[in-house]
Formats: structure tokens, sequence, C-alpha cells
């Protein structure tokens, strides 16, 4: 699968840049034609290469390999200051964890129809997800059987929440190793931030690149020997869709997109919890 939808995901690509691009203060008329140009050149590759060689390009226009550094620090001071309210909150409930963790979604770059809003993003971390394919039971179970967990992780900010989660999985006794983009890509977090912010609690593993995990064909193998994939964030799993891959996947995230509403069915701006049960 290349697009979900693809006039629409070809304008959030374009758009996206184009808002980034002013938002990095680009001027330059013939810079705007130059983005314009270089997703015309993309297009024909699929959604994933598009979005990751178009921010390739902006860092190469704005001679920044980090474009969204300040921003990131910002998100994850944020993030960081809430968390023993969230603990308070849920206290001992993991299940519930997969929820909050699926709400702190809503961090991201602006795109077609969405617009981040830190307001949203620390007010509206207890709501409730949409579960598909798999209940809240089935979800214990799973975890009882489970011994190795891949968290494929997203955004800053977002991964503060993520290690709610991951400190609860570890606790239950299951193995976490986490995946992350070895550079920056958009406010995601990288390899060597998710490796001093765990302390070495967990095994990170480097996509070496900018590319997603399941986009990574040397990851394979890894992946495929958990017993599951926890995976955050909407890109990630349309990585996973175009990989063709077949594993058991807890896909975590926000439907922010018309492709990804009408995809799953789900109101916009939910919180989603959508379980794959594919065959390795």
């Amino acid at each position: 699968m290349l697009y979900i939808e693809v006039p629409e995901c070809l304008l959030c690509a374009l758009e996206s840049r184009l808002q980034e691009a002013r938002k990095f203060g680009i001027n330059d008329l013939n810079k705007y034609v130059s983005i314009s140009m270089k997703i015309s050149e993309l297009m024909p590759r699929g959604r994933t290469p598009l979005f990751i060689e178009s921010f390739e390009y902006m860092t190469q226009l704005l001679n920044d390999n980090d474009p969204h550094a300040k921003e990131k620090r910002e998100l994850e001071d944020i993030a960081s200051s809430i968390l023993h309210k969230i603990v308070e909150d849920v206290g001992d409930d993991v299940i519930r964890y997969f929820e909050v963790a699926a709400a702190a979604n809503s961090v991201d770059v602006p795109m077609r129809d969405y617009q981040f809003d830190i307001n949203d993003f620390v007010n509206k971390l207890l709501e409730d997800a949409v579960w598909l394919g798999i209940s809240k039971d089935s979800l214990s179970e799973l975890l009882s059987d489970t011994k190795s967990v891949g968290y494929i992780v997203d955004n800053s900010g977002e991964f503060q929440i993520d290690t709610l989660l991951i400190k609860k999985l570890i606790d239950l006794g299951i193995k976490v190793t986490v995946y992350a983009r070895g550079l920056p890509y958009e406010v995601d977090v990288t390899a060597d931030y998710v490796s001093k912010t765990l302390n070495n609690n967990v095994e990170v593993i480097s996509t070496g690149n900018r590319y997603p995990a399941f986009y990574n064909r040397n990851l394979w193998e890894r992946l495929k020997k958990h017993g599951l994939i926890i995976s955050k964030g909407v890109g990630n799993f349309e990585a996973y869709l175009e990989s063709g891959l077949s594993l058991k996947v807890l896909f975590l995230f926000r439907a922010k997109c018309g492709p990804m509403i009408r995809l799953l069915k789900v109101p916009k701006n939910s919180p989603v919890i959508y379980f794959i049960s594919g065959s390795k």
C-alpha cells in the first residue's frame, strides 16, 4: 500500500512541508517552488519515502539537521512536569496506561486538517480510547502470555508518557526493547535521546537513519522475535501497512487525518488502540 488515500496524503505532505518552511522563516519564493518540485519527484515512491525524504530536503534548505530541536525540548519539559499527576490519576492500572499512551499521540507537526495544541495534549491525556480488534480483557490476557515486547516510539513529549507504560510492562516481567529513529525526523525522539532517558533500563535499537523501524528491512528479523509489538503514531502505522509485514502489533495513536478517520471509522482526533494479530 503506497497511500491510504492518494490525493489527501499528497496534499498533506505538501502542506506540512510548506508550513514548516514558513515556520522556520523561509521567504524565498524559489525555495517554496523547489520544495513543491521535490514533493512531486518523491510522490511515486510512496508515503513513507515522501515524508522522510522531503524532511531531509528541508534540513538541507535550512542547513539544520534537527530544526525542531528547541520545540522538542519544550515538549519534553512540559510532559515531564505532569508525569506525577498522571501516575496519581491512573495508579497501577496497566491497561489504562495504554489508553494514556494513545491519547498522548496528539503531539505532531502541523499537517492537513490538524494543528497540535499543547493544552489538548495536557488536558486530554485521560481521554478514553476507541478499541479496535481487541478488548481490555483480551489485552490483559495477551500481556500475561507475552515475554518480549518491541516498543516503537514516536514524538517528543509523547515519549515521556510512554516511559510510564514501559515501566509498567517491565514490572510485569516483560522484556522491553525500544526502537527509535537513528536521526532526527520532525519532532520524533531519536535512539540516542531514548537511551539517555531510560538510563540503560531497556535495550534501545536505532533504525540508523530517519526512517521508521517497520521500513528498515534490516530490523525485520529482530521485530519478528517479539511476542508483541507496540507501535506509536500514525506514521509508524502507515509504514507497517507499506512494509507488507505480518506481525502481532498493537497500534496506539490519535486519528488525526481524514483518510485515517475514514479507514478506521472513528471520530476525528480520537485516541485509538488497534490490534493486528498478523502471523509471523
